[in-house]
């Protein structure tokens, strides 16, 4: 396996989602007040729509193909058929969706052409995106700063171009065409990782992209099925608005708990194809931890200071999403444990029929709850339906490696103690201090800041050893040279965070 380092790849994989979670924090504020509630209902409506082509025109091939290109990382000429295989596909699926969705677009949504067209670069997009090969490769840094430019220019545009409700096309465009063009840049750094291959065969692996296929349709049935399902039940889309604002920022969150695990998708590939499930086993306990560590904070936070933060980032016309918002905020501990099962453990050790079956029950149980809940609460319903779909995920993604002995279930929960008791320190706190403060600007920062503050300081009061080894390994990097950590212990029969030195990996290359 390449050389490569996870902390480095982690931290730019974390430029590159704190990123993408500034930028919609910045410009949420901006086109919920200029754009109005029923105008991004409608902007969330008609994307939805549009991901459901996208969705076939990927297939699997987003998770096959890192998968795929983590295998033969160092194998020139077989990466390079890979590449090609999953590329020519990718691109005969897109023409044949993209026609269908033209299609769609003249047939069914005459009433929103011009946005519903628009969102056709999404589908698009599916041809030109080769992140899957770099993130394969781990060249996480290269897509990290292509997408940062990219989204600079699209915030840029978006401040000086969208005034109202009237500029939603401009804003479509901005959003989708700031995407495609990032990607196509990624393709100027191919000639360094490629070379000329004979016998390109885009459907030699069909089957596993179909299964891998599986699981993302299920995916989209609890992540876009219940945005659909509120414009289909629901009169007008102000209900879509309240959704749509309400769980885009607590994804935009969990970005930053599920940063780790797109890093750990082809290490963990190459690990596993190399024999070494003890190093397995150890990446997935500290992506556990990881995940524990950051949700619970920001959960508890959500649920504290939800009714000054509504108001303030919103603006008025959005009060419902501080009832939506707790509810959402507990997706953040439900998926980034599901994530950690299914793409950091169930993918790269060849068990997408698992990974199938989990998101298979998220979907029949969140459709089931949304026809049941959404006709009398509408984006209330569907929120709770979401979450109760991904509390199904996860279970059945343990109840396997329980009854299976993959591996103890034991250290994944009782690490966390730690965690819940800073939260909970920390949600008090907040929960208290807003009542002191006015529901302005400044008074949201202030808690932001204190809630931070209490939680790392009781962490610390605690001793947690995985804050103090990420303190310690951050203070490491400033350094010129430093000898080798001492190998841990087992992470079966140790809470310790620390990660051993991989072969050939200086603690400087770490």
């Amino acid at each position: 396996m390449a050389n490569k380092s996870i902390k480095k790849n982690f931290i730019y994989n974390l430029i590159y989602q704190v990123m993408m979670l500034v930028s919609p924090l910045v410009v949420t504020p901006y086109v919920s007040r200029v754009l109005g509630v029923d105008t991004v209902g409608l902007y969330s409506y008609a994307e939805s729509m549009a991901a459901y082509f996208v969705l076939v025109a990927v297939l699997g091939t987003s998770t096959y193909g890192q998968r795929a290109i983590g295998y033969v990382q160092e194998d020139k000429e077989e990466r390079s058929r890979a590449f090609w295989d999953i590329s020519l596909l990718r691109l005969l699926t897109s023409l044949v969706t993209l026609g269908a969705y033209i299609g769609y677009a003249f047939l069914f949504a005459k009433e929103n052409l011009v946005i519903t067209l628009i969102f056709s670069l999404n589908v698009i997009n599916v041809a030109f995106d080769i992140t899957w090969f770099m993130q394969g490769m781990e060249e996480f840094g290269k897509t990290a700063l292509r997408s940062i430019l990219f989204r600079f220019a699209c915030i840029a545009a978006i401040f000086l171009f969208v005034k109202d409700g009237n500029d939603l096309p401009l804003y479509a465009l901005f959003m989708t065409a700031s995407i495609v063009l990032g990607n196509l840049s990624l393709w100027l750094y191919l000639p360094k990782y490629l070379v000329k291959v004979k016998g390109v065969n885009p459907f030699h692996d069909f089957k596993s992209v179909l299964m891998l296929f599986i699981p993302t349709i299920a995916t989209q049935i609890y992540t876009v099925l219940d945005k659909s399902m509120i414009g289909w039940f629901s009169d007008g889309y102000n209900e879509n608005g309240y959704y749509e604002q309400s769980e885009k920022i607590v994804k935009i969150a969990l970005t930053a708990v599920t940063a780790l695990g797109i890093v750990m998708i082809p290490r963990i590939a190459g690990t596993y194809k190399a024999g070494d499930m003890e190093k397995v086993k150890y990446y997935l306990y500290n992506s556990y931890r990881y995940v524990w560590m950051m949700a619970i904070p920001i959960m508890f936070g959500f649920i504290s200071i939800a009714s000054v933060f509504t108001p303030v980032y919103y603006g008025p016309g959005y009060e419902k999403c501080a009832v939506l918002l707790p509810i959402f905020s507990v997706l953040l501990i439900m998926i980034g444990l599901s994530n950690v099962n299914g793409l950091q453990y169930f993918v790269p050790i060849g068990k997408e029929n698992i990974l199938t079956l989990t998101v298979s029950v998220g979907a029949v149980v969140n459709f089931v709850l949304n026809l049941i809940l959404i006709p009398f609460f509408a984006s209330l319903g569907a929120s709770i339906a979401s979450v109760i779909a991904e509390f199904a995920v996860t279970l059945t993604g343990f109840i396997y490696i329980w009854k299976t002995k993959q591996f103890s279930l034991k250290p994944i929960f009782t690490c966390s103690w730690r965690y819940w008791i800073a939260g909970i320190v920390m949600g008090g706190s907040l929960f208290g201090l807003k009542y002191l403060l006015p529901v302005e600007v400044w008074s949201l920062i202030v808690l932001i800041a204190v809630g931070a503050a209490v939680y790392f300081l009781t962490l610390t009061i605690l001793r947690d050893p995985f804050l103090f080894d990420l303190i310690k390994k951050g203070f490491a990097m400033l350094k010129p040279q430093k000898a080798p950590a001492e190998a841990p212990a087992p992470p079966e029969e140790t809470e310790e965070g620390a990660e051993p030195p991989e072969e050939g990996e200086t603690e400087e290359q770490k």
